[in-house]
């Protein structure tokens, strides 16, 4: 049986994965009542992990929009924090960009065996996908997997525990998309979105190949 996830981290999860939203639209998530939600909801305001937005309309009372800060990213695991941005900032200022993307490379073939080795038993890229899914979400990530049916796999990540690392060089994104080729040599693997860019969350399609 899964760990029950309280009234407090889903509601963090739900704004983590759809943005600002009223308390109508979050309350169509939740079976408790909206008296409960709020008490936590008011919790995480006062903890300055949400904050409220106040919006006018022309005809009728304003209504909120609840949305995450900054701060609530320490809600969520960190790895940036093993690889220390000060550490890199200081190499690349004393040997150059270079070593700095030579290392970015190293960690992200080690990242790649270590996700094929995990997905290696599995036949079908359905069954791949799915144990990509499970790694990356014990490792740290948000990760959802949706079937667009002809289109191929959508896959979504919400948070990326290197986030902070990748602001500062940006071809982490780039290593991700190429461990997804190396993973799927088969398949078309296309980037619809990022969180560096200020998206909420990375996007990419991994569809069969024209040629096959």
């Amino acid at each position: 049986m899964g760990k029950r996830v309280s009234t407090k981290d889903k509601i963090i999860q739900l704004l983590k994965k759809q943005g600002d939203l009223t308390m109508d639209a979050m309350m169509e998530h939740f079976t408790i009542s909206e008296t409960a939600v709020r008490k936590q909801l008011h919790t995480l305001v006062q903890k300055e992990f949400i904050e409220v937005k106040q919006h006018k309309k022309e005809i009728g009372r304003p209504y909120h929009t609840y949305r995450l800060t900054e701060k609530s990213q320490e809600s969520f695991p960190d790895r940036y924090k093993e690889l220390s941005l000060d550490l890199l900032h200081d190499l690349e200022e004393l040997q150059g960009n270079q070593l700095i993307k030579d290392l970015l490379q190293k960690q992200s073939m080690k990242e790649t065996e270590q996700v094929r080795k995990y997905i290696e038993p599995f036949s079908t890229t359905e069954d791949k996908i799915a144990a990509l899914k499970d790694m990356q979400n014990r490792s740290g990530y948000m990760f959802q997997v949706e079937d667009k049916g002809k289109e191929g796999v959508q896959l979504n990540n919400f948070h990326c525990p290197f986030l902070a690392v990748a602001k500062d060089y940006p071809v982490m994104c780039q290593h991700e998309k190429e461990m997804y080729e190396a993973l799927f040599p088969d398949q078309k693997v296309k980037t619809k979105s990022l969180l560096v860019d200020g998206e909420k969350c990375c996007q990419w399609y991994i569809t069969e190949t024209s040629d096959k």
